[in-house]
């Protein structure tokens, strides 16, 4: 197994991505649904810098995938700025299809976490959930067609879509985390902490059942465990596996210790702890994303 720098710069490009589509679906949702309106004064600027830095991450990062996968289809990295290679790619591949209309959706994220306000939110909410579940439709999801085919991608779509709800609000619930310390405010934090936690249930049983679907889907007729695309589909869901015990940890162990300082200090630890391994899965999502299933 070996990558070229064109492998590198297609697997970063989608590695973040990923991680900012997430994270701006996450971050958006937290806003619109999880937080107090006692809170908003307080997180609502912090949490709206992180959408917007999301925002122009996740647009520049799709420019960079689109000439990374038009230089993969053309001669070499020079192609990665031929404007008539990556017009072909727009035009005439299902991965241009998509992508075309998600660059679009991209830019227009930009726009509306410029502007704060209640109904902007919801907007900016429409716009991540856009951006995220159509990544439903690129790469392996389209490996089938018909009936299975559209199965496949709406398992994908929800695979994203419950990542992001859980992923994406790690570092918003770090902020909120912060003021459970004031006890002006700590019982309307306590609330939107249990909350989440609640929501999150759903969320990682969905995420579960979803990445069940999409590994059969992915290598059901081909189970090769030598295939280094398959090794490290193995170690994503070791990874998987940790980031949910650490869930566990923090909702059944530490939460309930809160509003304790001791309690508040190992959730914060636990949640760092969850943020990066979920960095590392989406190192791994990025980096399987450009490798044959069978080799």
């Amino acid at each position: 197994m070996s990558f070229d720098g064109l492998d590198i710069l297609l697997a970063t490009a989608r590695f973040l991505h990923y991680a900012a589509a997430i994270q701006l679906f996450g971050a958006t949702v937290f806003s619109a649904i999880l937080l107090p309106q006692g809170l908003r004064a307080s997180l609502s600027r912090p949490i709206l810098n992180l959408e917007r830095i999301s925002a122009i991450v996740l647009l520049l990062s799709g420019i960079a995938w689109l000439m990374a996968s038009a230089a993969s289809m053309g001669d070499g990295l020079q192609d990665a700025v031929n404007p008539s290679v990556i017009g072909t790619v727009l035009a005439d591949t299902e991965f241009g299809h998509v992508w075309g209309p998600r660059l679009v959706i991209c830019a227009l994220a930009i726009v509306a976490a410029t502007f704060p306000g209640e109904r902007a939110r919801w907007i900016s909410v429409l716009f991540a959930t856009l951006a995220l579940g159509s990544l439903g439709l690129v790469g392996h999801a389209t490996i089938d067609s018909g009936p299975l085919g559209l199965i496949n991608e709406t398992s994908q779509a929800l695979h994203v879509l419950s990542s992001g709800f859980w992923l994406g609000a790690l570092l918003p619930l770090l902020f909120l985390l912060a003021l459970i310390r004031d006890p002006a405010r700590a019982s309307l934090a306590d609330g939107a902490l249990r909350r989440f936690s609640g929501l999150g249930h759903i969320a990682v049983a969905i995420l579960l059942l979803s990445g069940v679907a999409n590994t059969w889907f992915v290598i059901a007729d081909k189970p090769n465990l030598g295939a280094p695309y398959q090794q490290l589909l193995l170690v994503k869901i070791g990874l998987a596996g940790l980031m949910c015990v650490m869930a566990i940890v923090n909702r059944y162990l530490f939460l309930p210790a809160i509003p304790r300082e001791s309690g508040t200090r190992q959730l914060v630890r636990g949640t760092i702890i969850e943020v990066v391994l979920g960095a590392l899965i989406l190192a791994l999502v990025a980096l399987i994303g450009i490798m044959a299933p069978s080799g």
